[in-house]
């Protein structure tokens, strides 16, 4: 296959383009790149449509006057195309004039340089065309080089990470608080995980001469708490003792589990460095702490529980408005009467009865009897139900859709903001007064120099940490619009009771007659029941 070309030619006074046609299905003569190429060797004035009749009709070799003069002889030469991307040269040839000079390899390489193509040069592609001379035809004379992107590194763990287990239900209906297996026993001596270092890219270039850096790798390395052994070649970490291995905010934990029958007068508070197993019962007054799990196979009464992990009671807890249910992971328990809980990830109970909840996961109450009647529940995420309230018109509140950590900051902020404001408003008279005088020529006793002097300086401050405030405002706005959850909703399997408040993402409705088998939404500025 060749593709059609053009040839200037001279007699002694006369100019020619020679018309080749082309070959075994080569592309034919492209006028207009005929017609730039002849403007640029000094001829303007040629008859286009002439010249487009004879391509057209083009079967072999034909020469076209187009000038009663002799023109000055035209060397091989050649146009440079450079991609968008600029990753590719790409060159077309136009032969030789009569008595215009070849090109040879260096003058290619040159010409290439002065176009701006300084990398990828391929000696072999001009080789290629230099032995087999095709005119107007693409050479791809220069190609960049894509970067090669590298590895992540990957850390690869031999226990159970999933913090999100659910308890099971009975065949009963009936939730099984014993059978969790959310707890990730390992043996001194067992392999807990690996690190697979990253592998660096290597970068690439463009025909120009740029550098094209590869994507950046993760790097990674074992976190690790105490109990741990690392590998020499800082690869794999295993366990020295018995214990429960977990994983928290990236780092590999393994605690020894502390077993108490009762926490009462004959233990006193319990604070630990690991997990915590109460066999029996949480008694009023008493506390346990954790620096892990809790699990309390009994009652929690008037108490408190902290833990950084888990918290699992499995026959329930009446706080009597005063206990309190800390986890930094979930909360799992038979009922929730008259609690505060707050935890960092999801709540799951049989019932919640006249309870403070917080969490950042979902609230999800079933079992026998799954209802929320009373109190006040607040998650970013979503609540699940088989009744909500109760028919003598409790009133129940169920907050979704935004952090509620973060709403009761900007609550704080907000109140804080008014007070500066306030203690500001109150100053201006003092000082615009005092400052009024001064410029009047009034002389101040010494007291009321030094009180302007004390009321400025504080007026300066009070003005600061306004400024501070309404930025951390700002700030805090963001990041409530960044966590509300457009998605939340809060379902109801059997009813929900006049007197419940819901609230999907600042959004709120107080229900004034019963819903039945319904799934609170939000749409727009409004809060809508659709069927599920």
């Amino acid at each position: 296959m060749k593709n059609g070309y053009f040839k200037l030619q001279f007699t002694d006074n006369e100019s020619f383009v020679s018309l080749f046609p082309p070959e075994d299905g080569g592309q034919p003569i492209q006028v207009d790149e005929m017609r730039d190429y002849l403007v640029s060797k000094g001829f303007p004035n040629v008859d286009i449509v002439m010249l487009k009749q004879a391509v057209d009709s083009l079967t072999k070799q034909e020469n076209i006057k187009i000038a009663s003069k002799k023109g000055i002889p035209c060397p091989e030469s050649f146009r440079v195309i450079i991609s968008p991307d600029k990753m590719q040269a790409v060159c077309r040839f136009y032969p030789p004039s009569t008595s215009g000079a070849a090109l040879t390899p260096a003058d290619i390489k040159s010409t290439l340089k002065l176009q701006g193509v300084t990398k990828g040069v391929d000696d072999e592609a001009i080789n290629k065309y230099l032995a087999n001379r095709q005119y107007c035809t693409d050479y791809v004379l220069a190609k960049g080089l894509e970067p090669k992107d590298g590895q992540d590194a990957v850390i690869e763990y031999f226990f159970n990470t999933n913090p999100n287990l659910k308890p099971k239900l009975n065949e009963d209906g009936s939730v099984d608080f014993f059978s969790l297996s959310a707890i990730s026993i390992v043996n001194a001596g067992d392999k807990l995980a690996t690190l697979t270092r990253e592998v660096p890219g290597e970068p690439g270039f463009n025909v120009i001469g740029d550098t094209l850096p590869p994507h950046e790798v993760k790097k990674l390395t074992l976190k690790y708490g105490r109990n741990i052994e690392l590998s020499e070649d800082e690869l794999t970490i295993t366990s020295l003792v018995n214990g429960h291995a977990s994983l928290v905010e990236g780092k590999v934990f393994v605690s020894d589990v502390y077993e108490v029958s009762d926490v009462d007068t004959s233990t006193g508070n319990i604070e630990y460095a690991g997990n915590v197993c109460v066999l029996g019962n949480v008694k009023t007054g008493f506390s346990v702490k954790a620096q892990g799990d809790v699990e309390v196979r009994g009652v929690v009464e008037n108490a408190m529980v902290e833990a950084t992990g888990n918290v699992t009671i499995a026959r329930g807890m009446n706080g009597m408005s005063k206990g309190t249910i800390t986890a930094g992971g979930n909360v799992i328990a038979k009922f929730l009467e008259n609690a505060n809980v707050n935890a960092g990830g999801y709540v799951h109970a049989e019932a919640i009865l006249h309870s403070n909840v917080i969490c950042k996961g979902e609230v999800t109450v079933t079992g026998k009897k799954g209802f929320i009647t009373g109190g006040v529940i607040r998650t970013p995420a979503s609540v699940e139900a088989k009744t909500i309230g109760s028919t003598m018109g409790v009133d129940t509140e169920i907050e979704v859709g935004t952090d509620p950590k973060l709403t009761l900051r900007a609550n704080n902020l907000n109140s804080e903001i008014a007070n500066l404001r306030k203690r500001i408003e109150q100053s201006e008279p003092v000082l615009l007064t005092i400052t009024s005088k001064i410029k009047a020529g009034e002389q101040l006793r010494p007291e009321q120099t030094l009180y302007f002097k004390q009321l400025s300086e504080q007026y300066k401050e009070l003005k600061e940490e306004l400024s501070k405030k309404m930025a951390e405002a700002d700030e805090l706005m963001e990041a409530m619009d960044g966590a509300t959850d457009k998605q939340s909703y809060v379902k109801v399997e059997s009813y929900a009771y006049p007197g419940t408040k819901i609230t999907i993402s600042e959004t709120s409705t107080v229900l004034s007659k019963p819903v039945q088998h319904g799934k609170f939404v939000r749409e727009g500025a409004d809060i809508r029941v659709k069927g599920f």
